[in-house]
């Protein structure tokens, strides 16, 4: 039942988004289903299976799910608890089928100032039809009120195996258009009368009154979204026009003075017009005496009759663009001879700013020329410190500060302000809803948005004010928007929380190949302890126990990896608790080496080295090692026993009497004395 009723949209790399929106025509959904969502190289899902997301209550949380996919992998399997199940086949337009639809998914400010920072509304209709034309006809239709929108193909069929298949086409941005570069082609020469032509060059020649003029050379200059959105851009950038026949005449003259030879005087424009008697005659020549003309891109767009128009025109084309392919300007050379340069020049450029198509000549980031040759217009790779980019980059610098201030301009500049201040408001409207929360986060409308900004925005706002205290603590302590930006599915688990998650923090994947449970373990400290090679259960299995139990950080603080066999794990927990200990498992591997016991103080000897390498061992290894710990304890024990008891058994004893040898007995006395006495 939900296959169809959920939408589905990816970015054409890496992001994926699945919500259910107002707008399209469908039988209500109910309860949202619980998901989980597994990626893959190939159809039948061998072939690097990884874990994307899985899609509970609280996942539902935040509104829609924003997950990340790898970048080699074009299919996606959801997988319901009911056992339902929905394959995403992205793909390119290519591979669409006539039969699919598109699906117009638009961002609006709240009506009349609701309660809700902004509103989303889906419209469909068949990929058949002529979508520019609904495209815009719908973004007409929102008005004032919509910020954003972008579009997808979409199509499902059934597998030769007969399951559902989703086809996904790469979401596009309708409005604004897409943000780009500035990129110059050049049109063939126009030999034939061109729309605007003005009196043929050097009308007293009989001849060129009969003719078309000379060749005009003309740039078609794409522009990455509407001229009102890109105001800046244009503001920045001047056409440029050297005329190198004039500087060659000048440098001749200048020769020719120096020597004493004869030199010419050109013709100006007041000895036409005082031949012609016609003060308004305006060969297609510039009228200025200078050899460079440079002359700001926007004010010619506004006020095409500007003085700075000399010898060149601006034009918007009416040339039809695809949806969200901005648009077009023409730009008419008329004042250019053979010989000469003409290009744009943008001082303050970056890398990719200008370009000119079909191949980029390269050269300095500030200008892009052509050659006007005698076959057409010719790119030119200029040099790094070549005189002319200097000459040329100063003078377009000055005339950005000539702005234009005409009625015109003025229009032109609200429209683009009022774009503006949509993006703003709805900015404004997530920020109030932050500082309600207690969120220090705050989101800027300035710099350039990815195709689901929006849509993060308001998914993050909806977490972040939502979500039970402790989620929202967690949120804002691994980095609030700026965590969830760079991998949302793995911010909303550590929302969850878990013993090994305290601390944790989200480090972006350039590539996205890693499943779920890895960039988990990742983000808390603990990198490699998932072990490879798991399949899509026993990946869903390993984030779980990463989450809920709580001897994780025992192994992680031991290194011992993880096993989503449970008895294993038991058993590696038990042991890890002894582990963690590296004062024990020095004392052991002294107490083995004084012992002789070689193979048990050389394998105890090779875990503390991988363990200080920050290796990981296997979890069915583990209690192995702690038994070790444990012979060398009893041992130990058994030591201090024995030396315990020959302590205690010499206390015990009575003390040692030293007794007095017995007196000498008494010499007796001799006869004599005796007999005479004494």
């Amino acid at each position: 039942m939900w296959r169809e009723q959920l939408d589905y949209f990816w970015d054409g790399r890496r992001r994926l988004v699945i919500g259910c929106f107002d707008g399209a025509e469908r039988a209500p959904l109910g309860a949202r289903p619980a998901l989980t969502v597994v990626s893959a190289r190939d159809p039948g899902f061998e072939s690097e299976p990884t874990l994307v997301d899985v899609i509970d209550t609280a996942r539902w949380r935040a509104g829609v799910v924003i997950a990340d996919i790898s970048l080699e992998h074009r299919f996606v399997r959801l997988l319901a608890a009911d056992g339902e199940e929905l394959t995403l086949f992205l793909g390119s337009e290519r591979d669409q089928p006539p039969e699919g639809d598109y699906r117009l998914l638009m961002t609006l400010l709240p009506e009349g100032g609701g309660p809700d920072a902004a509103a989303f509304r889906l419209v469909a209709f068949p990929a058949r039809g002529d979508i520019e034309r609904l495209a815009r006809e719908q973004a007409t239709t929102a008005g004032p009120r919509l910020v954003w929108a972008f579009g997808q193909r979409r199509a499902f069929e059934q597998s030769a195996g007969g399951a559902l298949v989703a086809r996904l086409a790469p979401a596009r941005r309708i409005f604004p258009a897409y943000q780009s570069r500035l990129l110059l082609e050049a049109r063939g020469l126009d030999v034939e009368a061109s729309a605007d032509t003005r009196e043929a060059p050097f009308a007293i020649m009989q001849h060129w009154l009969h003719e078309n003029g000379a060749p005009r050379a003309m740039l078609r200059l794409r522009i990455p979204d509407s001229l009102e959105e890109s105001a800046a851009t244009l503001g920045g950038a001047s056409v440029a026009l050297v005329l190198n026949q004039r500087r060659r005449l000048r440098g001749w003259m200048h020769e020719q003075k120096q020597a004493g030879e004869p030199v010419i005087d050109p013709l100006t424009f007041d000895d036409i017009r005082e031949a012609t008697g016609d003060a308004g005659e305006s060969p297609d020549a510039v009228e200025a005496r200078d050899a460079i003309v440079v002359a700001n891109l926007l004010n010619l767009l506004l006020d095409p009759d500007s003085p700075e128009a000399d010898g060149v025109a601006v034009r918007r084309s009416l040339e039809k663009n695809g949806a969200g392919a901005g648009e077009t300007i023409e730009i008419d050379f008329y004042g250019a001879a053979r010989g000469d340069d003409l290009g744009l020049v943008a001082p303050a450029a970056r890398q990719g700013d200008l370009a000119i198509a079909p191949v980029d000549p390269g050269g300095p980031l500030v200008a892009r020329l052509f050659r006007f040759e005698a076959d057409g217009l010719v790119p030119r790779r200029l040099n790094e410190d070549d005189p002319l980019i200097e000459e040329l980059t100063r003078r377009a610098a000055h005339s950005v500060t000539r702005t234009n201030t005409s009625a015109a301009a003025r229009a032109f500049a609200e429209r683009a302000a009022g774009l503006k201040s949509r993006r703003e408001k709805l900015v404004a409207g997530f920020n109030e809803a932050l500082t309600r929360a207690g969120f220090s986060t705050r989101f800027s409308a300035a710099g350039l948005w990815d195709v689901f900004e929006p849509l993060q925005l308001a998914s993050f706002v909806t977490l972040a004010t939502q979500s039970p205290p402790p989620a929202r603590a967690a949120l804002q302590e691994m980095g609030a928007y700026g965590a969830y930006g760079v991998d949302p599915a793995l911010a909303t688990a550590l929302m969850r929380g878990g013993a090994l998650a305290q601390g944790a923090r989200v480090v972006a994947d350039p590539r996205g190949g890693a499943s779920l449970a890895a960039r988990y373990a990742a983000a808390c400290g603990a990198e490699g302890m998932t072990p490879p090679g798991l399949d899509a259960s026993s990946q869903v299995a390993a984030l779980g126990v990463l989450i809920r139990e709580e001897d994780m950080p025992f192994l992680r603080a031991a290194r011992i990896g993880l096993s989503v066999d449970s008895v294993v794990r038991r058993a590696a927990s038990v042991a890890a608790r002894r582990l963690v200990d590296l004062a024990a498992v020095e004392s052991a591997i002294v107490h083995f080496e004084k012992s002789r016991d070689v193979e048990s103080a050389s394998a105890l000897s090779e875990y503390l080295a991988a363990r200080r390498a920050g290796r990981w061992i296997s979890a069915a290894s583990a209690p192995a090692l702690a038994s070790l710990l444990a012979r060398a304890d009893v041992a130990r024990e058994e030591e201090q026993t024995r030396v315990a008891v020959g302590m205690t058994a010499a206390a015990a004893a009575p003390p040692t009497v030293t007794i007095a040898p017995p007196p000498r007995p008494e010499k007796p006395k001799g006869f004599l004395r005796r007999l005479f006495g004494g």
